[in-house]
């Protein structure tokens, strides 16, 4: 037992060792990182390309050890570095414990300055006033489909703004309220969260009254002022507003994820595996819109997703937005937005970004 316990006062003593070695190397890193922001000048602030590379590469030398838990460590480091060359301030969806949130630090770690907003459009325009260096934004949901207010948010923006990386995140649901299940009489969330979770809802709190607040997280702020009330909402919005978590996963589905958009005035840098969006117009006449996308067709271009929204002030005529595979620069998808353009009233590439959502190739 002597003999045990000096073996593991040995290996103790050396894990302290390492400990300052890894502490002396991460000073020596950020201090590096400095040297490159000063380098850098008015360079990007944030470039999640360069920044996977580094975090793949860091993996690939640690094959033995678990690649997510070695991606996380490595993404806070270098959050952590960015921040001395210059910390951003990102706008998101909030409050605290918000999806939107956990997507931001999902994208850029956590050593960065939330500006917490309510709703998309405020995100854009937190952006393009300076009060934010990036936004993070809501795209679509598996189950609910496209969130409108983003592409409309997106419409309004000046040319500069641009997507430059996009992230999923899976979506579990609690009920979270002060009061037991028993007691709740009004349910409080986002509308997707609300619409997300209506069959366990329906079989759980039928007579509850359902009631849409602007974000997920603010539903867990009025829960936790309100006895009788519950919220839809995340683990971490519960924990932020210290109300009990009454039942976890309440989704309907349990593949629910969203996909969001960094967004900023400078793009990223390309990839292998990049999407690129785009906003156009056609005339209103029949066939325009076949005849538009008629040139991705004939260069085999992979289209992933299509929306229309009402154009403001033209009723009954639509902008599109479209999202393919492919970076805007590859010469056959360069060429076919150069045919396309020709067919079309109106065209803006919002962004060729690299994305975390892998889509299936035939």
């Amino acid at each position: 037992m002597i003999e045990l316990n000096d073996r593991l006062k040995e290996l103790r003593t050396t894990i302290d060792e390492l400990d300052k070695d890894i502490a002396k190397l991460l000073a020596r890193r950020v201090e590096t990182a400095k040297e490159i922001g000063r380098a850098k000048g008015d360079g990007p602030i944030y470039d999640p390309v360069r920044e996977e590379r580094i975090i793949r590469r860091f993996s690939e030398m640690n094959p033995d050890l678990d690649r997510e838990s070695l991606s996380t460590i490595h993404k806070e480091i270098i959050s952590l570095c960015r921040s001395v060359q210059v910390r951003p301030t990102v706008a998101c969806m909030g409050p605290e414990g918000s999806y939107s949130q956990q997507a931001m630090e999902r994208a850029l770690g956590s050593s960065i300055d939330p500006l917490f907003v309510t709703g998309p459009r405020e995100v854009f325009r937190a952006v393009e006033t300076s009060r934010a260096s990036l936004g993070l934004v809501p795209v679509e949901n598996t189950v609910e489909g496209t969130v409108y207010a983003t592409l409309d948010g997106f419409s309004e923006t000046g040319p500069e703004m641009t997507v430059i990386q996009e992230v999923s995140l899976p979506i579990r649901h609690v009920l979270a309220s002060t009061s037991p299940l028993s007691e709740i009489k009004r349910v409080v969330s986002h509308p997707q969260a609300l619409a997300q979770c209506r069959l366990w809802l329906e079989e759980k709190l039928p007579g509850a009254k359902k009631e849409p607040v602007g974000t997920t997280s603010h539903g867990a702020a009025i829960a936790s002022s309100e006895p009788g009330t519950a919220a839809v909402c995340s683990a971490k919005a519960a924990e932020a507003n210290r109300i009990n978590i009454l039942a976890r996963d309440i989704q309907d589905r349990s593949h629910n994820r969203t996909r969001f958009w960094v967004v900023g005035p400078k793009g990223s840098t390309r990839s292998e595996g990049d999407k690129t969006s785009i906003l156009f117009s056609v005339p209103h006449r029949p066939g325009s819109l076949l005849g538009a996308l008629d040139p991705l067709r004939t260069a085999g271009v992979n289209l992933t997703a299509i929306q229309s929204r009402p154009m403001q002030g033209n009723p009954f005529e639509y902008l599109f937005f479209l999202d393919m595979m492919g970076n805007s620069s590859d010469p056959e998808i360069s060429d076919a937005l150069e045919a396309m353009r020709k067919s079309c009233l109106s065209m803006r590439v919002l962004g060729s970004y690299p994305s975390d959502i892998v889509v299936p190739r035939e």
